[in-house]
């Protein structure tokens, strides 16, 4: 069997992905993620200060999946082909 815990196998990102506050600071920056065993760990660093593994277990997964899957998100996905050719159209025009 394989090797449940293979850290080498971890989805990068070069700049890692922000996420922003109201106020257009940067709350938190994902860079890997990855599982390990039955865990998921994601690489980040909060407020710009703290570079941590965060560990998601499977129940807390199971709980985000009802964020993940409300009418606000699947919209919001469903739209992203939408704002992506409004932000390039404006950008265009400046």
């Amino acid at each position: 069997m394989g090797n449940d815990s293979d850290s080498s196998k971890s989805f990068q990102m070069k700049e890692g992905m922000k996420v922003y506050t109201d106020e257009g600071d940067v709350a938190a920056v994902f860079y890997t993620v990855k599982r390990k065993g039955d865990k998921l760990v994601v690489d980040g660093k909060a407020l710009d200060t703290m570079r941590m593994d965060m560990i998601f277990t499977a129940d807390e997964v199971f709980k985000g999946m009802k964020m993940v899957f409300c009418w606000q998100t699947i919209s919001f996905i469903l739209l992203l082909p939408y704002f992506y050719v409004r932000r390039m159209g404006r950008k265009k025009s400046n």
